[in-house]
């Protein structure tokens, strides 16, 4: 759920990391009908820090969970694309409360409800990773927790890296991804705020400051709450301002809470790869993250997809416009949709 975000100020630039070294507790399920393996990992709610980001403004620095959800080919050959999955703002716990860790250690699964798309991505070769981020939507606001939501991305995938080398706090329990990993060929998605964050992440502005030996490729921001800034030349839009990788922003047209146009607006004529504005005709908010999807926030409820319907248009566009920009493999309704979805397509400047 994507709410009008409180303005603040932003968080230093220089972003440090602080993790708590912790045994990962890990869970794994093979899907022998799909051919797909479901892997859980957790260092722990407490196991990281953005300094700079806190609980409540002037509260102590916040602390962030490392717990993901894995969908991977459950044979895997070669170096596989990496494709990192963050949800958006909503409940931290089950019980309503707005803290972190939850009281009564009933943490909102948010990071779970994009399991149907994992593992349709992963039955198409990418190891899929959806995090969980309850720790920053308990805490501050604005454009501090973008950076926050990007910092902890990025965790992810130094852990990743540091995997596929056989070190780090995951190398011994996830051992049969070493070697198969390439986090030189990144895709990423958020949805609502989190895809705020995915953008603020790629920019032209802050690829620099991710970690080394990753690259991200392609970013699809899903249903993205819009950023703030006050007008279209301030200083502000470079943060979000993608324009050297391909991005598809996808909206539905009856969403409730977003429009997602400021980022295709920021960024095209000065764009150097492909953009693509991605309408899902009667597609809301929710219905993109099965978690969420008891709350039905469309605009016309009337006419609206149903949920499967609505997925169904997620894990045939999504699975698509990886293929083609970290696979290689180019699809023609990335560009041009297909009957109820339609596509705006501004090829490269130059």
């Amino acid at each position: 759920m994507a709410l009008a975000p409180r303005k603040i100020g932003a968080v230093t630039a220089a972003v440090a990391f602080a993790m708590v070294l912790t045994a990962p507790h890990t869970t794994a399920t093979p899907d022998h009908r799909t051919g797909v393996r479901k892997i859980e990992y957790s260092l722990g709610d407490r196991a990281f820090q953005v300094p700079g980001f806190h609980t409540e403004p002037g509260g102590p620095v916040a602390d962030l969970e490392l717990t993901a959800v894995v969908h991977a080919p459950r044979t895997l050959i070669g170096k596989r694309p990496v494709v990192l999955l963050a949800h958006g703002y909503w409940k931290p716990c089950q019980s309503d409360q707005w803290v972190w860790p939850c009281p009564q250690a009933d943490a909102f699964p948010s990071y779970r409800g994009y399991d149907y798309l994992g593992q349709e991505l992963a039955r198409q070769g990418f190891v899929v990773v959806s995090v969980s981020v309850n720790g920053v939507n308990a805490g501050e606001m604005g454009q501090s927790a973008d950076i926050a939501r990007a910092a902890l991305m990025s965790r992810h995938l130094e852990l990743l890296r540091d995997l596929n080398d056989g070190k780090g706090p995951l190398a011994e329990r996830l051992k049969a991804f070493r070697n198969h990993l390439d986090l030189t060929n990144v895709g990423t998605l958020g949805h609502s705020r989190g895809g705020r964050g995915a953008v603020y992440q790629a920019s032209d502005r802050h690829a620099a400051e991710l970690p080394a030996g990753v690259r991200i490729r392609a970013v699809l921001p899903l249903a993205p709450a819009d950023y703030y800034a006050p007008d279209p030349e301030a200083p502000e839009n470079l943060d979000y301002r993608i324009t050297k990788i391909p991005f598809a922003v996808m909206t539905g047209s009856c969403d409730g809470a977003v429009n997602g146009g400021s980022y295709v607006d920021n960024a095209k004529g000065r764009n150097l790869a492909p953009i693509h504005a991605v309408t899902p005709k009667h597609a809301n908010h929710n219905y993109f993250n099965t978690e969420w999807s008891y709350d039905n926030d469309s605009r016309c409820p009337d006419t609206g997809l149903t949920p499967e319907q609505q997925r169904a248009v997620a894990t045939t566009y999504i699975p698509a416009f990886f293929r083609q920009y970290l696979l290689g493999q180019h699809n023609p309704i990335v560009s041009g949709g297909w009957p109820g979805v339609d596509v705006v397509t501004h090829q490269p400047i130059g």
